[in-house]
C-alpha cells in the first residue's frame, strides 16, 4: 500500500510504499526526500492491512 508522508526539512509530500506484512512490528526506515535529498526517518505498524502508527521525523 502507499501513503503519503511530509518531509521534514522541505515540507514537500513524498510517497513510500508500506510493506504490510511485518503485522504487529514497527518498521523503522530511512527514506531521502524526492525533492531535497534529505533523509526522514520513518516509522510505521500495520495491523490487519490498516496503518496503525505512522511517525516521521527529521534525520541528520
Amino acid at each position: 500500500m502507499e501513503k503519503k508522508y511530509l518531509c521534514q526539512t522541505c515540507h514537500q509530500y513524498n510517497f513510500i510504499i508500506i510493506e504490510d506484512s511485518y503485522c504487529s512490528e514497527t518498521v523503522d526506515l530511512i527514506e531521502d526526500c524526492q525533492t531535497c535529498c534529505n533523509p526522514n526517518t520513518i516509522s510505521y505498524t500495520v495491523e490487519n492491512n490498516k496503518i496503525e502508527y505512522f511517525e516521521v521525523i527529521k534525520t541528520y
